[in-house]
């Protein structure tokens, strides 16, 4: 065993240790992900990123990757033959660097919103989830409002979170400040509505879901028409089409099947499929 006082041409075994740990640091860094065809895929598996985002994705207590985008993306790849699924946690602001340099073969389903500035980064699978800004109305408004401009143009009161994207919405579509309410936080703001306190709850289709999953008739959500739709999917490396592709299908089968929407309503999150029909990745990625 070396002592510390002792020395390797010159460098003590310490600095050995630390500059050899270094360069095994950096070459596991280097090693890419599976080449990322699909043939590949189906023989050595993938590696996807995950975002530490629970219960939304995780790496549970054995090391496999869960929570709602990795269970969706387990799903879709077994569709088209892939059953080995390994993943990596990290920062979101990681994920396409590590797509990029082929660490991973994917960024979990829905981790990342669709932008025109990632879509030149990185290929997007055809949208997972969506979000969108809305509104929790009683079912007497069903009709009659469907924008924020319906909401200033009948001189509604309008509940908001504070800072908000809603509330932006709000004050650009002309609904006046004496009828704009903000509350602290969602079930707040479910409750003036119930109270008549508010007319109207503006707040997201995911948010909405996770409200009204005691299926209260009184109310409804409805998707905001005059406002951009967030949508998130799963993103690969530019060279690696042919997974992409493939990802797609398995996507469509698992929604065909009745397998995506299982998912959602077991982690409460319905919600997301709000909209994902009419959305598209190539309207999504233009500029």
């Amino acid at each position: 065993m070396f002592d510390s006082s002792t020395k390797v041409n010159g460098v003590s075994p310490r600095k050995l240790f630390v500059f050899a740990a270094l360069a095994l640091s950096i070459a596991a860094e280097a090693l890419p992900a599976s080449a990322g065809s699909l043939a590949d895929a189906k023989t050595s598996g993938v590696i996807i990123g995950i975002a530490n985002d629970p219960p939304l994705m995780r790496m549970d207590e054995n090391g496999s990757p869960a929570g709602l985008g990795p269970e969706l993306d387990k799903a879709i790849l077994n569709e088209i033959g892939i059953s080995q699924v390994t993943g990596q946690v990290m920062e979101y602001g990681a994920l396409i660097p590590a797509l990029q340099s082929k660490r991973v073969n994917i960024s979990s389903g829905g981790a990342l919103f669709i932008k025109p500035e990632r879509c030149e980064a990185v290929a997007f699978s055809d949208p997972i989830s969506c979000d969108g800004a809305g509104f929790i109305i009683p079912v007497s408004l069903v009709g009659k409002v469907k924008t924020f401009k319906d909401v200033a143009d009948q001189s509604l009161r309008i509940g908001v979170c504070g800072g908000c994207v809603e509330q932006q919405y709000a004050i650009k579509a002309g609904v006046s400040e004496d009828k704009i309410v903000v509350y602290p936080e969602s079930v707040s703001g479910l409750k003036l509505l119930i109270d008549k306190r508010i007319d109207v709850f503006a707040t997201s289709a995911s948010v909405a879901s996770d409200l009204q999953r005691n299926g209260d008739s009184s109310t409804k959500f409805v998707q905001a028409e005059d406002v951009p739709l967030g949508c998130g999917g799963a993103a690969f490396n530019k060279e690696d089409v042919e997974l992409r592709d493939a990802y797609n299908e398995g996507l469509k089968k698992i929604r065909a099947n009745g397998k995506y929407m299982e998912i959602l309503n077991k982690y409460g999150k319905e919600g997301v499929a709000f909209g994902v029909d009419k959305a598209s990745v190539e309207k999504l990625c233009a500029k």
